[in-house]
């Protein structure tokens, strides 16, 4: 072997043997039924990507709660801050339904002036003011006296029957409500009763219905009556029955309107009622 020094001549270096070409390795082949090894790989991808997807759109599908659009989509929720429209209390109607306007409510029917009560409006020179009036039977022997400036009754000893108080005693009166005869049934009390009124004074019936004036009540007393026993049928006839009122210019000259609101239906009965007076003042 000779040593050399200095470059080698290129000459005399033998040229490199090529490399042999790159063939990629050949997969063993898989046992005979069985899939190839590739074929794993993809379904262990594919499986979890198509389980992620079906979970996102059950997920969206719970969330998406609008409702569907005229059209078929979906209503684009609102705007943060807006007020949501107030449900309408009245049923929705179509835009061609024809609007029927609601019926006007019957109005209520005018009293007439008697069941609305007394009108209690005076002409110049009189002032009206109210109170009570009553009359029941007084203890066989007596008589009742009944003044209806004040709607006072007082009662005084009589002799017979028809027998009236003296006319001290019925100065201020208008009214007499004495026993007819001077029998006495069970108790103290006389059988029959019988109104009248006092000697000299204006008294007559307003009727049931009639309107309950001044003016009304004024005409009533100058038509006057006579003795009337209550309880039976000659005081009806006379027009002396529950919603009429006995009417009378006093002894001071006074307007008396004594209504006739509750009354029993005794052989005796007792009588009350309000009392209007229009006194001059």
């Amino acid at each position: 072997m000779t040593d050399t020094f200095g470059q080698p001549d290129p000459g005399s270096i033998p040229p490199r043997p090529a490399a042999p070409p790159y063939v990629p390795p050949v997969p063993p082949p898989s046992p005979a039924g069985h899939p190839p090894r590739w074929a794993w790989w993809v379904i262990g991808i594919v499986i979890p990507v198509v389980g992620t997807v079906a979970t996102v759109f059950a997920t969206s599908g719970k969330n998406d709660t609008s409702p569907p659009s005229s059209a078929g989509g979906t209503v684009a929720p609102a705007a943060a801050g807006s007020a949501s429209p107030e449900p309408s209390s009245s049923p929705s109607r179509s835009a061609s339904a024809t609007s029927v306007p609601p019926l006007a409510s019957p109005s209520p029917a005018s009293p007439s002036p008697s069941a609305a009560g007394p009108d209690l409006a005076a002409p110049a020179g009189y002032q009206p003011r109210q109170g009570r009036w009553g009359i029941a039977p007084p203890v066989c022997g007596e008589t009742l006296l009944v003044d209806l400036d004040a709607g006072v009754s007082t009662s005084v000893k009589v002799k017979y029957a028809g027998e009236g108080g003296s006319a001290e005693q019925t100065a201020a009166t208008e009214l007499e409500y004495r026993p007819k005869s001077l029998g006495c049934g069970n108790g103290d009390a006389p059988v029959y009763m019988e109104l009248l009124s006092a000697t000299g004074r204006q008294v007559g019936v307003l009727r049931a219905g009639q309107p309950q004036t001044f003016e009304n009540c004024r005409a009533a007393a100058g038509t006057g009556f006579g003795p009337v026993q209550l309880g039976g049928s000659a005081a009806k006839e006379r027009g002396l029955v529950k919603g009429a009122a006995v009417c009378s210019v006093t002894d001071q000259g006074a307007v008396a309107m004594a209504l006739i609101e509750e009354a029993s239906n005794e052989y005796t009965p007792t009588v009350s009622g309000r009392l209007i007076v229009w006194a001059k003042g």
